[in-house]
């Protein structure tokens, strides 16, 4: 037996673990203990020990980078009227080669053993995808920890397996179990199971969600849990559920999801505080009640959950604004006690982010790069432009507004002309006298634009899009014609008389010498004797 037992769970040759429990149970019902690690291998008299309730061992699947077994550590949300059966019933239907062991805290250890060794990170893997489809447990093992041995004292343990019918199995019969289920390497790496799937989306789901679903929850704060999990049918709709369904929603999952179900008025109220803001999930550390059910890592990868994180500092930028024109925007800040303001060209990379807060006399600190998704560099910009309130002093439709006026006042002013379309080509804006409206080619304006508006306007096309200009295909025998409307601050008619009544002078008219030479005054005659 000790050598079936010492076989089954070979692992680390160099240390184990030994453990002693306090008689302490914390707020979820789960057994506390002490651990000490011992620096030599496990001898088969230690085995016995254990199996003599002498000595409780824990060892480490690891040897090196491979192991023979793994263990995904199911730690239920209480422990107080615990059931396995559900698992066990999972690992039957889905026909997983998982051996369910009583663990010393009252949880459950899911073993998988192996005939041979096995790389570590491919053992992680499965065991990670069987635990992500089914479990959502916190550890799995291999994880550089010690996993504790069960049948510590055999003739009268807590700590033993069940088999498929959730029967508990005497030492004997739970090492004949364990290596029937015992797979090859190549057994394990083709190994495929049907997907979970108690309800549409399931695999999208939160983990904290999942949980809240298959274990109702016992403790406090059931309205924040209430939250995430109505957050999350808010987004499996899109959004589209109107306060009546959701709140019809929100009082059948109060009574699935919690051992003692809140008021039906206090669901309502929590459905109608989603549907008015709540289209993001509240997570640790924030909200540390939610910790024992959180797996954030694995919640970034759900289509339906968290999504990649916005890093905290975030929260550290205050007053941000944006004042905008036709040619750039700026975002202003306060952040290390000091008022900043950026450009897009500052916020291009990280290295050009720090270059400008150096001019503040700020040394920003890279951001930890994101095993996926996108860099959490990208996210905090990207919410910080999210946050950014207009400049009331500076609103970009009066800017518009005022660029708009005068451009167009000064480009009309030198090359305006009245209903002659001839004049099209030839660089002049005509206006039609009878619509007020104003046409000339796109040219004409690009020419006016370089030589008096660079600083106004990036391009032509940002010009005629601000001045709001439409474009005639063809117009008056011209192609290619636009137009916009005559400004208020134009007098067509004033124009028209000054153009008209202007008349070209030359030497034979008196006003073209005028200033240029003076006219001799005419002599005075002498005075008369008298």
């Amino acid at each position: 037996m000790l050598k079936r037992l010492a076989d089954l769970f070979e692992g680390d040759p160099d240390q184990f673990i030994t453990t002693s429990l306090t008689g302490e149970v914390d707020e979820r019902g789960k057994h506390q203990a002490n651990y000490l690690t011992i620096h030599e291998s496990i001898t088969p008299a230690k085995w016995q020990e254990h199996l003599d309730g002498k000595v409780r061992i824990g060892v480490r699947p690891e040897n090196n980078d491979k192991c023979k077994w793994g263990c995904i550590d199911v730690d239920p949300t209480t422990y107080k009227n615990y059931s396995q059966k559900k698992y066990v019933s999972i690992i039957q239907e889905y026909k997983l080669p998982l051996v369910p062991v009583k663990s010393k805290s009252g949880g459950l250890h899911l073993f998988l053993f192996l005939k041979d060794w096995a790389s570590v990170a491919d053992v992680r893997k499965k065991l990670d995808e069987w635990n992500d489809t089914f479990f959502m447990a916190n550890e799995v093992f291999p994880m550089s920890k010690a996993v504790t041995m069960p049948y510590y004292n055999c003739n009268a343990t807590v700590e033993f397996a069940f088999d498929d019918n959730s029967n508990p199995l005497m030492i004997g019969a739970f090492l004949d179990l364990a290596e029937s289920k015992r797979l090859s390497v190549k057994e394990l790496y083709n190994l495929k199971t049907n997907a979970y799937e108690p309800e549409t989306e399931w695999q999208n789901y939160p983990p904290c969600v999942q949980k809240l679903i298959t274990e109702p929850w016992p403790g406090n704060n059931r309205n924040n849990f209430l939250f995430n999990i109505l957050v999350l049918e808010n987004k499996k709709t899109d959004g589209n559920l109107d306060i009546k369904a959701l709140q019809e929603i929100a009082i059948e999952r109060n009574k699935q999801c919690f051992s003692k179900p809140m008021k039906i008025s206090e669901a309502k109220a929590v459905a109608k505080s989603v549907k008015t803001h709540g289209y993001h999930f509240k997570c640790p550390p924030k909200h540390s009640e939610l910790q024992p059910i959180c797996n954030k890592e694995l919640c970034k990868t759900r289509k339906l959950g968290i999504g990649p994180q916005i890093p905290e500092m975030i929260d550290q930028f205050e007053e941000i604004s944006y004042t905008r024109d036709t040619k750039t925007i700026y975002f202003s800040f306060s952040f290390k006690g000091q008022r900043i303001t950026v450009q897009p060209e500052d916020m291009k990379d990280e290295k050009s982010w720090r270059i400008k807060l150096l001019k503040y006399g700020i040394f920003w600190l890279s951001l930890p790069r994101a095993r996926v998704g996108p860099a959490p560099f990208e996210l905090l910009l990207k919410e910080l432009t999210a946050r950014a309130i207009e400049n009331e002093k500076m609103k970009f439709a009066d800017t518009v507004d005022e660029e708009k006026y005068n451009t167009l006042k000064s480009f009309f002013e030198k090359t305006i002309e009245e209903d002659d379309f001839t004049k099209l080509k030839d660089g002049y804006v005509v206006l039609d006298s009878k619509t007020r409206m104003c046409y000339f080619k796109r040219s004409t304006l690009e020419h006016y634009i370089k030589s008096h508006a660079t600083k106004i306007f990036n391009s032509t096309m940002d010009a005629l899009h601000y001045l709001g200009c439409e474009r005639h295909e063809y117009y008056e025998g011209e192609k290619n014609i636009w137009y916009v409307q005559m400004p208020e601050f134009v007098s067509h008619v004033g124009i028209t008389r000054a153009k008209d009544n202007k008349k070209e002078t030359t030497e034979v008219d008196d006003e073209y010498h005028t200033g240029k030479f003076r006219t001799p005054e005419p002599k005075k005659a002498p005075p008369k004797d008298s």
